[in-house]
Formats: structure tokens, sequence, C-alpha cells
């Protein structure tokens, strides 16, 4: 193919040169295409497409076919398309809301009450269905053990442009951003438009900072704020003004009437160039034994989001002696066997984080810890793929430690020996960043 030849692909991506990467443009021109095949306006294309039944190209003679169809198409529908860069995508995938479907079942265990769910970029609100489309099959009930989801009492969203997904073309529209070899992914949005069809929520054409801040708490419910996969089309002061309104609005929260901020974004690409996504949560007041407003990962997932990767729940736990002492702990099991750390381990059913740290303090070494601080939370990657997300807390002990399940030894730490000891990854860089050790 000449180089001239992709003049109206060049033509109208020109504008987008400087684009930052959440501005998504090549998912709105793939878009754009993909609801000209759909719309029957693009047939010659079609025949490439799974979503319309076509087949990929598989030699190069059928690429090259392809690629002079697309910039024909291109060519021939400028304006429409150049149209379609300018508009926010509304990739509306309810796999993501696999994550919240179990975060609300860990809410409705702390605080025993209905949710009022508020999803700000909601697109056509599929995920504001959430129960609905756990019940229906359409996504995965992960985390079953925390128990039943609450009853979800109010249902409402805003997005700068709210997708009406009753009607064909905004079926189409939402059906057009997703990319047309995820077969997978059309059958979940195509059951999940079933079940929008009956469930009725709210959707506001809004901004989202002015949407969170003219939020109010209602004795009796707890508030979620919820969004997925909208964050990075913010501008970082945005980000900051939704940040501050929520916590003014958790200041004024209480186990009667709670705020829960839950979501599903961007925070890395992997080694394949895919982004990784991470799931979090933060409530006012806290849970689980974790102070309010301290955001907590609990876990990743692909842009589509399911499966989930779930970090496992781990507590550490300082201990100080009254002359200033770190009780350490030699491992005896993996990950990171045989090097010192302070004692921990997973926590147990029906167990908080703190009351873990007390426990692993008890079982490892012996000692009766008091007075358990949280401190801080890190996520740490074992060798076998797995991800711990461990709390830390400071508290006080003494006594003589004895190594007990499963340490090798455990002993009392002059703080300024640890950087001389063969500790866990990220150990002493961490108790420095809270401040309980020195700097060197």
């Amino acid at each position: 193919m000449a180089w001239h030849e992709d003049e109206p692909l060049r033509t109208l991506l020109g504008p987008y040169a400087d684009a930052r990467v959440g501005d998504m443009v090549p998912l709105r021109l793939f878009a754009a295409i993909h609801r000209l095949v759909l719309e029957r306006q693009a047939g010659e294309l079609g025949t490439f497409m799974p979503s319309v039944g076509g087949t990929p190209p598989n030699d190069d003679l059928q690429r090259e076919r392809m690629c002079r169809t697309l910039l024909a198409v291109i060519d021939a529908h400028r304006d429409e398309i150049a149209g379609a860069l300018t508009r926010i995508p509304q990739t509306n995938e309810v796999g993501r809301a696999v994550g919240l479907a179990a975060l609300l079942r860990r809410l409705r265990h702390a605080f025993a009450l209905p949710v009022d769910l508020h999803e700000i970029g909601c697109s056509a609100g599929l995920s504001l269905r959430v129960d609905a489309l756990v019940d229906a099959g359409v996504i995965r009930a992960d985390h079953a053990e925390w128990g039943a989801l609450p009853d979800i009492a109010g249902r409402d969203g805003i997005d700068l442009a709210p997708v009406d997904a009753s009607t064909p073309s905004g079926r189409t529209l939402l059906t057009s951003f997703v990319w047309t070899d995820q077969i997978e992914r059309f059958e979940r949005l195509r059951q999940a438009l079933r079940v929008a069809d009956q469930v009725d929520v709210d959707l506001v054409r809004a901004d989202a900072v002015d949407s969170v801040r003219g939020l109010v708490l209602r004795p009796g419910r707890i508030l979620v704020v919820w969004h997925s996969a909208m964050w990075l089309y913010l501008a970082p002061d945005e980000r900051s003004d939704i940040r501050a309104a929520l916590e003014e609005l958790g200041a004024a929260a209480t186990a009667g009437s709670p705020l829960a901020h839950a979501w599903l974004e961007p925070v890395a690409e992997n080694e394949g160039g895919e982004h990784q996504f991470t799931l979090a949560m933060a409530t006012w007041p806290g849970i689980d034994g974790v102070p309010a407003g301290v955001e907590v990962p609990w876990g990743h997932a692909p842009p589509s989001g399911e499966p989930v990767a779930w970090n496992v729940p781990c507590a550490g736990a300082i201990v100080r002696d009254p002359s200033g002492r770190i009780l350490l702990v030699r491992r005896g099991q993996a990950p990171s066997r045989g090097l010192w750390s302070v004692p921990g381990g997973r926590v147990e059913p029906g167990e908080d984080w703190a009351e873990a740290a007390v426990r692993e303090v008890r079982e490892e070494t012996g000692i009766v810890a008091r007075h358990p601080e949280f401190v801080g939370i890190v996520e740490r990657d074992s060798e076998a793929g797995t991800t711990y997300l461990i709390a830390d807390y400071a508290m006080t002990g003494d006594g003589e430690p004895r190594a007990g399940d499963d340490a090798l030894e455990a002993r009392w730490c002059e703080p300024d020996e640890l950087s001389l000891m063969p500790t866990t990854p990220g150990l002493v860089e961490a108790l420095r960043g809270w401040g309980l050790i020195d700097e060197e």
C-alpha cells in the first residue's frame, strides 16, 4: 500500500497528535467505525468483523484487503467519524461490577443497612443493576462467604452524556464500544441490556464533581459512590476535588448513615501493554479495623473487570517493648522463608485486621500485645503470584518471646539493627515511611 493511501486516517487523527492516553482516541475511532458496521453503513468492512458474523483476515492478502476497505470506509464517512472522535467513550462493561458486588457484600456485613448506589460516569447505568446482574447470572458472584448482597434502595447515576439503553440507538452505541473480536463481551452486554429493561434507574446529565458535592447522607442507608474506567478522563484537579468532597461528607458519616467510595480504575500497564485495574474501597466510618477514609486495594482485574485477582488479607504487628525495641520473627514458611519480619499472617474469617495482628503476635511469639493502632496498608507479591494485602498495626508488649506457629526464631531488636539484618522485602522502607524507625 502506498504511503499516501492512508491520508483519510492521517487527516482525521492529526488534531489528536498530542492527546493524552486517557483520551482514548483509538477507542473513539474504532467505535465510530464499528458503529457504521453495526448500522449496516459499511457492510463490506463487516465481512472482517466477528461482531456481525465476519471473519478476521488470516493472511497478508486478506489483511491488505481489509486495510484498503477500512480506509475507503473512513474516506466515505469522514464527517461522521470526525464528529464521533469528539465524543466521550461509553464503555459500559458490566464485568466491572463483579468487584462492586463483592464490596457491597462487605458493606452489608459491616453495617447491615440498605444501599443508595450513586455512580459517577455511569454511561447507561448498567452497573447500577448490579444485584439483578448477579441474580440473573450475567456476572459472577465473588466472595459469597462475605454474606448476601444488601438491598439497593436507590440507584442513580450521572454522566456528561448518559445513554438510554432502552432505545435502539443507545444499544448500538454501547455495542460499538466493544472490540469486535470479543464475542464473550457482546453476549454479556446483550444479557445485561435484557436485565436493564427490568430494573429502573435514574440517570442525569451532570458533572461528576458537582454531583459528588451535592450528595447527602441519609439515616439508615449506606451511601455508596461507585465509578469504573472513568477516572482517567478527569483532570488531576477534578479527581482531587472529588476526593475532598468525599472526605468532607465522610466527616459527618456514622454507623447509622455511612459512606463508601468504591472504584475499579486503571493504575498501570502490564508487560503486554494492557492496563491493569485496581479494585479499591474507602469507608466512613472505617470497617475491618481500618480507619475511616483509608483506601483499601482489594484486588486487581483486566479492563473487562473480571476475573478479579483478589488480594489475600493479612495483618502485621509492629510491637515495641518499654525500651523501644521491635519484635521480630524469622519466617519458617513461604513467602520469605528464613528472612526476618514483624509478626503477621492471614486474617481468619470473622476477624478484623487489628484482631488478627494481636492473635498473630501471640501465636508466633507468645507475647500478649496491647493497644493496636493502624499505621498503614501495603501490597506484597509472592513468588507464587499471590498478592498479600497487609494492614500493619503498632502496639506494645513485653516479656521474653519464644518462637511458635510458623516462626523459626523470635527476638527483640534495636531499631538501628534492622537495616543490617536479612529482612523481608519492603519492611524497612515501610517502617521508615511510617516514621516508626529513623532514616539512615
